[in-house]
């Protein structure tokens, strides 16, 4: 077994752009990166690439991955490109009026792939330990009223996972080299008005600080309806700069306790798989209901701050959205399906799942229960940054993410059966041997 490991800034402006915030930056909180894991059984690597940005779409998925691919020739199904999803970092995704290409993204892609071409001359002989412990600043993030109303705010009772998975890489003088590490919380403690990385971005900052030179990668959970918890009552209370540090410092320290309590996995190859199921999509909203959005847009934007550029920009996309599928019936070609990603990497006793999107929490518990709970990761954000992915219960219920699909530019909500055909995907990419 070999490994490499290293990281780049990605830390705008690259060449002298910037990329798409959700905020006009106000400076830096965090260095952001770009990190890379390379692991290699049998003369066959796959490569981790962990990014500190809001997340990538598909199309740059698609670009990006090829060029991975045709540089150090893998195959696409053996890398993975992970989002950390911290809301105050660079947009590569097509969310409301945003997107990803831009010469942001060109000077992004080529020091990723510079990164991977030279680490790939630096494998050197590792042993795989794994080990896991505890964080406890998440919760479920739905809470369903005595009225069936869902609003977003701290349900103490509902579905969460605080565990914090840690798998590290030691050399032939049992010297720490690499971490990759988990947990199951949105990075949303802040908006900007400063470039952050949010909680992971801390936490691996952290951890590198104290383990130089060893590099540690955050790999987002499955954390669609989880996000951070201060113990604030019955609503959620802006979070601070002072919480971000405070998280990531306590992530970090979990993920100490995590190496501390590791054993050794035997590894002698590693198998990748991928799916794209097609995940069925509802009838569109009435002309009548799609009027409405775009009455209340107007009327939103008129009634906020001029000067609120991501409040212009969102009520400026709905319109479009609106547009685009009133044109899409008009013509007969409203979608019926919507294609996600499902990737797995098995890595010794070890199963690394991860999904496309924001998927609820219990999908990736589902799918950590078809093999053994305790070794198998779920991870979201995986090879694209798309919509909301609920339970048939939660599509039911309404809320936020239920209607997400809009900033998406996804034309139709899911089926109820949704559930069902995730969960067949999942097992089907859970049999694979």
């Amino acid at each position: 077994m070999k490994a490499a490991f290293g990281r780049v800034s990605i830390t705008p402006p690259i060449n002298d752009t910037f990329p798409d915030l959700f905020f006009d930056p106000e400076g830096t909180l965090d260095e952001i990166y770009a990190r890379v894991a390379i692991l290699e059984a049998d003369s066959a690597p796959i490569v981790l690439v962990a990014l500190d940005v809001l997340g990538i779409g598909l199309a740059e998925i698609a670009d990006l991955e090829t060029d991975i691919s045709n540089a150090v020739i893998i195959d696409t199904e053996k890398i993975w490109i992970l989002s950390s999803h911290s809301h105050s970092a660079p947009i590569l995704c097509p969310i409301d009026l945003y997107d990803g290409f831009s010469p942001y993204f060109a000077g992004l892609k080529d020091r990723i792939i510079c990164l991977i071409t030279n680490l790939m001359s630096q494998l050197q002989p590792v042993t795989i330990h794994f080990g896991q412990s505890n964080c406890d600043f998440n919760v479920n993030r739905r809470l369903v009223d005595t009225s069936g109303n869902c609003r977003m705010a701290p349900n103490i009772d509902g579905v969460v996972d605080k565990s914090v998975p840690v798998i590290s890489c030691r050399d032939v003088n049992n010297s720490l080299v690499g971490i990759l590490f988990s947990y199951c919380c949105h990075p949303t403690i802040l908006l900007g008005p400063k470039i952050s990385g949010d909680y992971p971005g801390w936490a691996q900052n952290s951890l590198e600080k104290k383990h130089e030179p060893v590099v540690a990668l955050f790999l987002p959970g499955v954390f669609g309806n989880v996000r951070p918890y201060f113990g604030s009552g019955d609503r959620f209370r802006p979070g601070t700069e002072s919480d971000v540090i405070s998280c990531g410092y306590e992530l970090a320290n979990a993920v100490e306790e995590g190496l501390k309590d590791s054993y050794h996995v035997p590894t002698e190859v590693i198998q990748a798989w991928r799916i794209k199921p097609q995940l069925p999509l509802d009838k569109p909203l009435s002309m009548e209901e799609l009027g409405k959005i775009a009455s209340q847009s107007i009327a939103s934007q008129s009634e906020n701050d001029s000067t609120n550029s991501w409040k212009n920009g969102f009520n400026i996309a709905r319109r479009q959205w609106v547009q685009k599928v009133r044109l899409e019936k008009i013509e007969d070609r409203v979608p019926t399906h919507q294609t996600y990603t499902f990737s797995r990497i098995r890595l010794g006793e070890l199963n690394l799942v991860g999904f496309s999107g924001e998927f609820f929490l219990e999908y990736g518990i589902y799918a950590q229960f078809q093999r053994s709970p305790e070794k198998t990761l779920a991870f979201g954000y995986t090879q694209g940054c798309q919509t909301y992915v609920p339970t048939t219960k939660a599509l039911a219920e309404g809320g936020y993410e239920v209607h997400a699909y809009k900033r998406w530019k996804q034309s139709c909500p899911f089926k109820p059966e949704v559930e069902g055909v995730v969960k067949n995907a999942i097992s089907d990419l859970m049999s694979f041997d």
